[in-house]
């Protein structure tokens, strides 16, 4: 009885792997080949995009009924700030073309009685706080 050559088990396992990868390879092929491989693959990206859809809608109202800000409310109020900062930009040139006619017509503005009355206001009030925190200062160390 003469023995067979044994093979070397690396071998054996790495010649399986190949030859299972060849057929998978074109079973695969064929799949892929036919038309009903393409509606398969329709129908399940349209799946996929429903089921999205639908638990960012179910997590929007999760949020929304724990009264926190969502993905919409975040747009909206991204919306709105923009339309503002738009505005003020607006209402800034307006004010910088005002001030520049204003200097081309008469020298240095005069101050209004508001920013005169207001500048006193508060030194006033600034003093009453010094002497107040003196005298509890004061009352302190007795």
């Amino acid at each position: 009885m003469a023995e067979e050559p044994r093979s070397n088990p690396i071998e054996e396992v790495q010649r399986l792997c190949e030859e299972a990868e060849k057929r998978t390879g074109q079973a695969f092929e064929e799949v892929v080949s036919r038309s009903s491989f393409g509606e398969l693959l329709a129908r399940m990206t349209e799946n996929v995009v429903g089921l999205t859809k639908i638990s960012t809608d179910a997590f929007d109202l999760i949020l929304r009924n724990l009264r926190l800000a969502g993905r919409q409310d975040v747009t909206r109020l991204a919306r709105q700030i923009g339309r503002t900062e738009d505005k003020l930009e607006l209402v800034l040139q307006e004010v910088e073309r005002l001030n520049d006619r204003l200097k081309e017509t008469s020298g240095p503005a005069p101050r209004s009685r508001s920013e005169r009355s207001g500048r006193a206001g508060r030194s006033a009030s600034s003093n009453g706080r010094s002497s107040r925190a003196s005298e509890s200062a004061a009352r302190g160390r007795k």
